[in-house]
């Protein structure tokens, strides 16, 4: 019998929708990558980019040439940008854009109207580099004139002009060029491309009146304007405004990965006259030519996104982000300098063996019982055998799944919580609850993992949530792989869809089946990593990047400069990948581990 699929709806636009919160990002691509084909037509390119020149006002063209009044976050030092110093200056031809999106009319060049999206973009065509700075809009700052505020308030008082004079004194990055962006055209322009293919990290849902609605499954799937719209703006959880940003940039990288596949030539004339009617900069036709012929051959790891984070006080009962000295010359060293080619820095410090933290705590007398609650068969013997190793006497070890997808734990009896504790603190295990037991027991979940030495050979009985894996695998219509490692503190979440094999992604005029696995960090619903598998084996996120080999299999690593987007991989006709965070929570050494443990798990 046919299985049936899951496919993803469409998100009706609602009568209540504001277009804002819209990613500026979006719109610098457009302009660096859709005009790279109008050469054909330059005179009337030139007449849609004058129309968009000619709404600068004398006041911007005025700031534009002033010299920041501070430079001490310019000159800060370039051993702060995490590299050991290992940066190339930026070349003489290098320049800085300030991008902004604001919600007023591009017909209105007075003041007023909000800028809730700014960043300031460092092109360096000579060093081969371009890094972006986003700046949150509740950044506490001075306004010139104004005393402190909000960063996106500076626009609301004296437009684009006070907006770049506030960002100059405020980072003390000289601004060269700038570019603004209305909010009508986004849903439009990327409707205009056909969509865009998003690898769209959890599920986002609002369907109360507090906000303005959205409804986006996780999963590898083609955004049309509206649902790309609802991804970029969303900012109502615990990640807030930082998140946002971060979508934004992924939202970016996405778009660059596709703009060699799309039809431009049959596309240019519609999405050409679209942006520049609600685009105003001081670029001329000749420098956005030349930027687009550069920006298309970029590769990924000559890009830096940068997003610059603080706390959130409330001050005066307003809410605001509040950034130190060190932190924002840092943030803007990493701006300016370009890093020399080396040795990644995006790996973490490892924390000490359990062996070596062993031997400072006295787990003497102490016994344990070992019960397995994850259906891994045979893990609570060998928990014991590593139990024994640390000098912990073992009572009973059973498997037993009946306790369903409980979280690794050490429970223990009314007067043993000093020897509940340093079990805990020997395994590693933190989750330390009162319960009815006997003695001590080292409960073992789905986020449970043994030191290497101990572990269980990979087997489709063995590996994390094997069941779930199994029973994917006896439905799926490919060749189904299943990690057989997953980093500490990340657990399984979700499966999209939730109740079918498969959900459908629109490639042109047909359709390829498609899951995707989500694994939350820590419990967060707002940090998920994912697994993705698929027949469309030249799906976008297929792009180039760094290629390793292991077994037989080559894996290919995506990273935008220091942070790793996806590892993935091609076998026997299907497409795998693993995704990042949405805060790029995981380095590439725990990103190629988690693709290099995969396993074929057998169809039924």
């Amino acid at each position: 019998m046919r299985k049936k699929r899951y496919t993803l709806h469409e998100v009706q636009g609602s009568p209540r929708r504001r277009w804002k919160w819209i990613v500026i990002w979006s719109a610098v691509a457009l302009v660096l990558l859709i005009t790279a084909g109008a050469g054909g037509s330059y005179l009337w390119f030139r007449g849609e980019v004058s129309s968009a020149n000619e709404r600068v006002t004398p006041e911007i063209r005025a700031a534009l040439q002033e010299k920041p009044s501070t430079t001490l976050t310019a000159e800060a030092s370039p051993g702060s940008t995490g590299s050991a110093g290992s940066v190339n200056e930026p070349s003489p031809s290098a320049m800085n854009l300030l991008v902004i999106g604001s919600d007023r009319r591009a017909n209105d060049p007075s003041g007023g109207g909000r800028s809730d999206t700014l960043m300031v973009v460092h092109i360096d065509p000579d060093q081969n580099y371009l890094s972006v700075l986003s700046l949150p809009r509740d950044l506490r700052v001075d306004i010139p004139g104004h005393g402190k505020g909000k960063l996106n308030t500076a626009f609301a008082y004296g437009g684009p002009a006070l907006a770049i004079k506030t960002i100059e004194q405020t980072t003390g990055v000289d601004i060269n060029h700038y570019l603004e962006v209305g909010f009508d055209a986004f849903a439009d322009m990327v409707d205009s491309l056909g969509g865009v293919y998003l690898d769209v990290d959890r599920r986002y849902l609002n369907d109360t009146y507090n906000y303005e609605p959205i409804d986006l499954y996780p999963g590898y799937q083609l955004l049309n304007g509206s649902d790309a719209l609802d991804y970029v703006r969303f900012r109502h959880d615990r990640n807030m405004d930082f998140g946002r940003m971060e979508r934004q940039q992924r939202f970016m990288s996405s778009l660059r990965e596709q703009a060699i596949g799309w039809n431009l030539p049959f596309k240019l004339p519609g999405l050409i006259s679209a942006l520049f009617r609600n685009v105003t900069t001081d670029l001329d036709a000749n420098e956005i030519l030349r930027l687009a012929s550069w920006g298309i051959r970029l590769g990924g790891d000559h890009v830096r996104a940068i997003t610059l984070t603080g706390s959130t006080p409330t001050i005066d009962g307003t809410s605001y982000v509040v950034v130190g000295d060190t932190q924002l010359a840092k943030a803007v060293s990493q701006l300016l300098n370009v890093p020399k080619a080396g040795p990644s820095t995006d790996s973490t410090t490892r924390s000490s063996s359990t062996a070596a933290t062993a031997e400072a705590v006295d787990v003497s007398g102490i016994t344990v019982d070992v019960l397995g609650a994850n259906g891994r068969v045979g893990e609570a013997a060998a928990a014991a055998k590593w139990l024994r190793s640390l000098g912990i006497a073992v009572g009973t070890a059973r498997d037993d799944s009946t306790n369903g997808a409980s979280p690794s734990a050490i429970e223990y009896p009314s007067g043993m919580l000093a020897d509940a504790r340093r079990v805990a603190e020997v395994t590693g295990v933190d989750r330390v609850k009162l319960d009815n037991v006997g003695q001590v027991t080292l409960l073992l979940g789905q986020d449970f993992t043994l030191p290497p030495q101990f572990a269980l050979p990979p087997s489709p009985d063995t590996i994390p949530d094997s069941e779930l894996w199994k029973q994917t695998a006896a439905e799926a219509p490919f060749a189904v792989q299943a990690p057989s490692y997953l980093p500490s503190r990340y657990t399984w979440t979700g499966k999209m869809p939730e109740r079918q094999p498969v959900y459908d992604i629109k490639v042109g005029g047909g359709i390829k089946p498609a899951f995707r696995m989500l694994y939350a960090f820590n419990s967060s619903e707002d940090q998920v990593m994912g697994i993705t598998e698929t027949s469309w084996l030249n799906a976008p996120a297929a792009s180039k990047g760094l290629e390793l080999a292991h077994d037989g299999t080559v894996f290919t690593v995506v990273r935008n400069d220091q942070k790793v987007e996806r590892v993935w991989w091609k076998v026997d006709g299907v497409l795998y990948w693993v995704s990042n965070t949405l805060s790029h929570m995981l380095d590439q050494d725990e990103m190629v581990k988690i693709a290099e443990s995969m396993i074929s798990m057998p169809a039924r």
